[in-house]
């Protein structure tokens, strides 16, 4: 019980020094071989209750940070910082907005996850190369037996799909979930590339 009561002060402890560094805004530009789809920004788009989802824009985008922790290493050498991607959500008349982290809607009955935004913690960390390219950072893989989790690498598997959230819409970014081989089983989606541009 009192190494119980030890470690959960630790943690507490831990929690309350990492601090958390917000980068400069940037915009998200899609890079597609569809033409129609090549340099538009993505914007995020009402989806329900202060949730957001990440839309076609065409030149008019919204601003996008991202959260790191102070002294946290890339796990690969030369890679970017794992972190949060925000979104800053005005509120009415109040001076700060609040900051939405980026989180995946996942639904058993497709491979097809949709990126939101929405006022609440998330574990979902992402990353942008050299290159500026969006990523998300490979830890496990069990495409082998046994799976294995001792060589880490980065995965873009982005797609733009026509989705209905809750009623909403829209063509929208989306995550194929599985390696990089995964293919989407939404016949609507067209593989991508998200590259970020500082403002």
């Amino acid at each position: 019980m009192k190494s119980f009561a030890v470690v959960s002060s630790l943690l507490l402890l831990g929690a309350a020094t990492a601090q958390e560094v917000q980068s400069k805004p940037f915009e998200l530009i899609i890079e597609s071989a569809k033409k129609s789809y090549n340099g538009q920004q993505l914007s995020a788009c009402h989806t329900g209750a202060a949730i957001e989802s990440l839309c076609l824009a065409g030149n008019s985008g919204t601003h996008f940070y991202l959260n790191t922790t102070k002294g946290e290493e890339a796990p690969i050498k030369g890679s970017g910082l794992p972190g949060t991607l925000v979104w800053n959500l005005p509120i009415g008349n109040e001076p700060t907005p609040v900051s939405e982290p980026m989180s995946f809607s996942v639904d058993p009955s497709t491979n097809v996850a949709m990126p939101l935004f929405m006022p609440s913690y998330s574990e979902q960390q992402v990353t942008f190369g050299s290159d500026n390219l969006l990523g998300i950072y490979r830890y496990y893989d069990d495409t082998v037996t046994p799976p294995s989790d001792d060589k880490v690498s980065v995965l873009r598997n982005w797609y733009v799909c026509e989705t209905n959230y809750s009623g909403y819409q829209y063509s929208t970014l989306n995550w194929v979930l599985g390696d990089a081989k995964a293919k989407p089983q939404n016949p609507s989606c067209v593989k991508v590339q998200v590259k970020r541009k500082f403002i």
